[in-house]
């Protein structure tokens, strides 16, 4: 994995044409750090991988359906990675920009 986003080109800068936002920067980095945790991920992501492409039609070879299936783990472990990601930085991130705050939960005895 490159440590840096590799520098566009004019062309490329031209077509993107927009400057990441705190929020996209911050994400990016927290999932860089935490790539590792993906990769357990897809580990664990085994069963819902095989329960994902059990029905899908086309395949004709067993190893074309292990290429989807581990694909498929891929982008679960991504999946996971990225809610993580957003769990963690979304909050503060709408608190610094908007000045929202989470309402406390109300006390245990009150919930009863």
């Amino acid at each position: 994995m490159p440590e840096a986003d590799p520098p566009l080109s004019e062309l490329q800068r031209a077509l993107l044409g927009y400057d990441p936002t705190s929020l996209e920067k911050n994400l990016i980095d927290w999932t860089r750090e935490r790539w590792m945790w993906a990769a357990r991920g897809m580990v664990y992501a085994r069963k819902e991988a095989a329960q994902t492409v059990e029905g899908v039609g086309g395949v004709r070879s067993q190893e074309g359906k292990l290429v989807l299936e581990v694909a498929t783990r891929v982008a679960i472990a991504e999946r996971e990675l990225l809610i993580r990601a957003l769990a963690h930085l979304l909050p503060e991130w709408i608190e610094t920009t908007y000045g929202l705050k989470p309402v406390d939960a109300p006390p245990a005895a009150a919930q009863d």
